[in-house]
């Protein structure tokens, strides 16, 4: 346990200073830990190099202002440790995909790379996909349960609120879906302490209890998860209070909102079960 405060306080030394300089000296001080051994521990527990954490956080938080800012693209180098914006823009590619001069043009498709931090075991240091996207509104068929507390706060709640409502249409969801398992979740807020939950399909061929159900669209921010075998795993460190609303959204210049509907897209592929992925669309405006 010591081990891990230690780590901890290393951690949060190095968020603070991921726009100045980060010390060797200073961090083995503060982790009171010989930097080797730091930096040993660290890889061992997060699958990260120091360095690769503070290139991958450095890049998150430059994307970000790179929306949200009309700062140059040199001026957002030079802050966040690089020494020209051909090196930047090298390794903001390699990293997110697209060039920072095609994100000062409009384009806000990004990776994200949240902070760790550590209890007994590693939340965060998840690569995300990011980006501000309109959605149609449309219709589905599905199942609609109504859950007690509010939609974006009592996480745990919402957790065994989906569970129980999975486990109760088990048979009816087997019916609707089709050979590309991929499926779709609507979440309506009815008040600060109630909202549905509707299991949907897009099939021709649904159960007769189900209803329709009609999601609006608008601005949404559109989160991908990294294709692996049980994407579900990722969602428990990214939720709307901590870093989704107060880092990733805010940081671009945007807000959740409250009152509108929330869409997630499960592709649960049995062929390529390594290759599962889930979209969420959270519904946003302008800060």
């Amino acid at each position: 346990m010591n081990q891990v405060c230690s780590l901890q306080k290393g951690i949060d030394y190095i968020e603070k200073n991921l726009t100045g300089e980060i010390s060797n000296d200073t961090l083995q001080t503060i982790a009171s830990m010989r930097i080797a051994q730091f930096q040993k521990t660290f890889l061992s527990i997060t699958g990260y190099t120091v360095g690769e954490y503070i290139r991958n956080r450095r890049l998150t938080l430059a994307a970000l202002e790179l929306i949200s800012s009309k700062s140059t693209v040199l001026d957002i180098a030079l802050k966040y440790g690089y020494d020209s914006s051909e090196g930047f823009s090298r390794a903001f590619k390699n990293f997110h995909g697209v060039n920072p001069n095609e994100i000062k043009k409009g384009k806000t498709k990004v990776n994200l790379f949240n902070k760790i931090t550590l209890e007994i075991k590693v939340n965060g240091g998840s690569k995300m996909e990011f980006e501000i996207v309109r959605l149609e509104s449309q219709d589905f068929t599905g199942f609609k349960t109504t859950a007690f507390g509010n939609m974006n706060r009592d996480i745990d709640s919402r957790w065994d609120n989906d569970d129980d409502a999975w486990e109760a249409t088990r048979k009816e969801q087997n019916d609707m879906m089709t050979d590309d398992r991929i499926w779709y979740e609507v979440y309506k807020k009815i008040d600060n302490s109630q909202y549905t939950h509707y299991i949907c399909s897009k099939c021709s061929n649904v159960p007769n209890n189900c209803e329709k159900v009609y999601f609006d669209g608008g601005l949404f921010a559109k989160i991908t998860t990294e294709k692996c075998k049980y994407p579900t795993e990722q969602l428990k460190d990214v939720y709307y209070q901590t870093l989704i609303d107060k880092e990733w959204l805010s940081n671009s210049g945007y807000k959740l909102d409250d009152e509108r509907n929330q869409l997630y897209i499960t592709n649960w592929t049995m062929i390529d079960k390594e290759g599962r992925y889930i979209e969420i669309y959270l519904p946003i405006s302008k800060l």
